[in-house]
C-alpha cells in the first residue's frame, strides 16, 4: 500500500511539474493493471510525423488526431517508466517556455441543433449515400477546483478495464481520457483489434435491438475486409456485451497471426483508422458529412494514443476523454447513427457517455 501511495505521489508531482514548466510528458494505466506509467521529453525531441509514418521497434508514446493531416501526429521517443521509478530531481525539461496555451471556447450544440444533425445524416442514410456515420458533441464546462492528476487517478480509480491516460502537449494542450476501445495490440506473436460499437445502459437484461447489432457488425464487416484486402485473413471471435462505465458495447474481437503482418504495421494502422466505430462507413464519404455537419472540430477525440514497448504496441481509441485548459474543461461523446436512429435516443446516448467523465468532475463541484 505505501509503494502504491508513494507511486501516486511522484507521479502526481511530475504531473504538475509538467505543466509548471510546459514540456511533453504522457501518464497511463492499461486495462486491468493496478500500475500507472509515466513518461516525459525535452520539447525539441518530441517528434512529429508524417502522416502514414509509424515508429515501429521503438519505444515511446504515440499521441495521433482524429484525422490525419488537420493536426499533427506525435510520438514521445523515451523510456516509458513505472510511477515508483520517476526521479523528480530529474524533470527540468522546458523550463521557460513560452508557447501561447490553448483556450477552450465553448461550441457546444443544443438539443435543437443536433436533432437538425441526426436528420440530415439519417436523410443521407435514407438516400443510400451512407449507410452509419459517428455525430459527435461538446459539453464544456467551466473547470472546478480540481488538478490534471486528480482528475487522472479518479478515472483510474473508477474505470479498472479502460485505457487511462493524461497527454500534455506544450501548445496544444492537456487530454484526460478513459476509452474502452483497443484499436491495435501487437505483441510480436499477435495483432488483436476489435469491433465496438452498439451503446444501451450497462446491465440491461434484453436482447440488444436491431439498431445497435447492425451498427456493430458495419464495423466488425469493415476491420475484416481491411484485413483481407490486405492479404491477411482475420480470426473473428464471439460477439459479447463489453461494460464501459455506464454503458455497455457490443464487442467482437479480431485477431491476426502476427507473422503475416511483420513490417506492416503502418500501412494497416492507415487503413484502419478511423473504423465506423468513430468515423462511418463508407469511409470518406461519412467523413465528409461529418465536417459539413458536427459544428466543432474533433482535434484528438476519436485519435488513437499508447504506449511502444519496443515490439509490443498497444494503441487505444481516444473515447471518454476531455480537453483541459486553466479554466475550463471541453469533453466529447458520439453515438453511431444509421437510417434507424432517433434524434432523442441518441441525444440520451451521449449523455450516459458523459457521465463516464462528469461522474468524476461532479464530485469537486
Amino acid at each position: 500500500m505505501a509503494k502504491e501511495v508513494d507511486s501516486i505521489h511522484l507521479l502526481s508531482c511530475a504531473i504538475e511539474a509538467s505543466l509548471g514548466n510546459d514540456f511533453p510528458a504522457f501518464a497511463f494505466r492499461l486495462p486491468g493493471e493496478d500500475g500507472f506509467y509515466w513518461g516525459a521529453c525535452e520539447p525539441d525531441r518530441l517528434m512529429t510525423l508524417a502522416d502514414g509514418v509509424f515508429p515501429e521497434r521503438q519505444e515511446g508514446f504515440f499521441f495521433a488526431p482524429f484525422e490525419e493531416g488537420e493536426l499533427p501526429r506525435y510520438f514521445f521517443p523515451v523510456k516509458i517508466q513505472r510511477a515508483e521509478e520517476i526521479s523528480l530531481e530529474a524533470l527540468d525539461y522546458g523550463a521557460g517556455q513560452t508557447l501561447a496555451k490553448l483556450e477552450i471556447k465553448p461550441v457546444d450544440s443544443s438539443f435543437e441543433q443536433y436533432e437538425k444533425q441526426v436528420n440530415t445524416l439519417v436523410a443521407a442514410m435514407s438516400r443510400k449515400e451512407i449507410k452509419k456515420a459517428v455525430l459527435s458533441r461538446t459539453v464544456t464546462l467551466n473547470r472546478p477546483v480540481v488538478s490534471d492528476g486528480q482528475l487522472f487517478f479518479r478515472l483510474a480509480a473508477k474505470y479498472d478495464s479502460a485505457f487511462v491516460s493524461w497527454v500534455n502537449v506544450p501548445g496544444v494542450g492537456q487530454w484526460i481520457g478513459a476509452t474502452p476501445e483497443t484499436l491495435l495490440d501487437c505483441d510480436g506473436v499477435s495483432l488483436t483489434t476489435m469491433a465496438l460499437a452498439g451503446t444501451r445502459k450497462a446491465g440491461a437484461k434484453e436482447p440488444w435491438g436491431q439498431k445497435e447489432q447492425e451498427e456493430q457488425q458495419i464495423v466488425t464487416d469493415y476491420i475484416s475486409k481491411v484485413f483481407r484486402d490486405k492479404g491477411l485473413e482475420p480470426i473473428i471471435g464471439e460477439r459479447f456485451s463489453r461494460k464501459a462505465g455506464q454503458v455497455e458495447h457490443l464487442c467482437t474481437p479480431i485477431s491476426l497471426k502476427v507473422g503475416s503482418a511483420n513490417g506492416r504495421l503502418a500501412e494497416i494502422l492507415s487503413a484502419l483508422h478511423p473504423t465506423p466505430a468513430v468515423g462511418g462507413y463508407p469511409k470518406e464519404l461519412a467523413m465528409e458529412w461529418i465536417r459539413r455537419v458536427e459544428p466543432h472540430e474533433r482535434r484528438y477525440y476519436g485519435g488513437y494514443l499508447g504506449p511502444m514497448f519496443g515490439e509490443h504496441v498497444r494503441l487505444f481509441v481516444n473515447l471518454r476523454c476531455m480537453e483541459v485548459d486553466d479554466s475550463r474543461l471541453r469533453l466529447y461523446v458520439g453515438g453511431g447513427l444509421t437510417d434507424k436512429s432517433d434524434p432523442e435516443s441518441e441525444w440520451k446516448e451521449t449523455e450516459a457517455k458523459a457521465q463516464t467523465l462528469l461522474s468524476i468532475i461532479n464530485g469537486y463541484k
